[in-house]
């Protein structure tokens, strides 16, 4: 039995939160581990038209499921890394403030700054003779990059959430 005082509605509330959290975060992962899945095949199929068209050597046979098992790899772990974690505490700071949804979004970019300057200076720190330039440049790169998987993964994990507050909205609209 549970030492602490927890009513069945507490649960059952506290239940359905961590619930919704892993099903909006498993939705948010699998969209952008998708997209960048779907841009790997666009640039490759376009860069192969181009081999063709200009009379180029096409590559070898390992070149497409090769991108696309990094892809996939790559993205699945900068979202597991760096983009849930910003997302969340993102959603987590808004919440106790009780700032809007949208206000998540700067916080979540902050956070992803924060966590790209780490991951940088962590594997600066590992290689050898870490330098300010390599660890700036290094940061700027990784940073750039996330902003649009970190948008496209926001918006996936936050749409669930928007939808009910616009639907809530809109039906206490028509019924006043």
């Amino acid at each position: 039995m549970l030492a602490f005082p927890v009513n069945r509605s507490q649960a059952i509330q506290t239940a359905g939160r961590i619930g919704s959290f892993c099903v909006r975060h498993f939705l948010a992962l699998a969209v952008t581990v998708a997209a960048a899945c779907v841009v790997w095949t666009v640039t490759y199929f376009a860069l192969l038209l181009w081999a063709v068209f200009t009379g180029s050597g096409i590559g070898g046979p390992l070149a497409y499921p090769a991108g696309l098992l990094f892809f996939f790899i790559a993205t699945t772990a900068a979202s597991l890394v760096l983009l849930l974690p910003s997302t969340a505490l993102a959603e987590w700071f808004a919440g106790r403030r009780g700032f809007p949804i949208l206000a998540q979004i700067p916080v979540s970019v902050v956070a992803i700054a924060l966590l790209c300057l780490i991951a940088v200076s962590i594997a600066s720190a590992v290689g050898s003779q870490p330098t300010l330039h390599g660890v700036s440049v290094g940061f700027g790169v990784l940073f750039f990059v996330l902003l649009v998987p970190l948008g496209l993964y926001w918006w996936a994990a936050q749409s669930g959430p928007l939808l009910l507050s616009l639907f809530g909205r809109v039906r206490h609209i028509f019924h006043s």
